[in-house]
């Protein structure tokens, strides 16, 4: 998802935006909003999964190097040296992008509308602010959401690298033997 510009929204003249085009606007940005929530929860979910695939082969990669270490040749411990490293980059980038950092979800809650005199707007008012608030709401989530689709890259791109990565430094080593 690319990132939307921000809007100077002291440009706009809101006398001509009446209560129901402020509405539909409203309506059509949290429609938007929703979708970007979509997709963090889909990249969410990918990442989840990879790391629970992920994990168990660290374990038996990390257990099978305690058991043997002392009979391992040193080409199998170069290449198996190598592939934690690659699992250590997946783990870290599928980490970061299920560590919790929120999404804003876009819409007020009651004490924001009841406090003060806020809630003495007119509708139309009310629209406005919550126009204004909600497309900075989607700018700072396309910035989370970009970042995490970013380190799901990097997991993917090291996950399809890892088994010929090995195998060519498993036969480096073994040649330079």
């Amino acid at each position: 998802m690319q990132a939307e510009e921000s809007i100077d929204f002291t440009k706009i003249d809101w006398k001509e935006i009446d209560e129901k085009k402020a509405e539909f606007i409203y309506n059509e940005a949290l429609e938007h909003h929703k979708g970007i929530i979509e997709n963090n929860n889909r990249i969410c979910d990918k990442a989840l999964g990879m790391l629970s695939f992920i994990m168990p082969i660290m374990t038996a990669l990390a257990g099978y190097l305690a058991i043997t270490w002392g009979e391992l040749s040193c080409y199998i411990l170069f290449t198996a040296s190598w592939a934690g490293v690659c699992l250590f980059v997946i783990t870290f980038n599928l980490l970061f992008i299920i560590v919790p950092r929120s999404i804003n979800q876009g819409v007020g809650s009651p004490r924001a509308y009841l406090t003060d005199d806020y809630y003495k707007r007119n509708m139309r008012e009310l629209f406005v602010g919550n126009i204004i608030n909600l497309h900075n709401c989607i700018l700072q989530d396309y910035i989370i959401i970009n970042k995490r689709a970013w380190n799901f890259r990097i997991a993917v791109t090291f996950c399809a690298i890892l088994p010929l990565t090995s195998f060519l430094a498993f036969l480096l080593v073994n040649y330079l033997r």
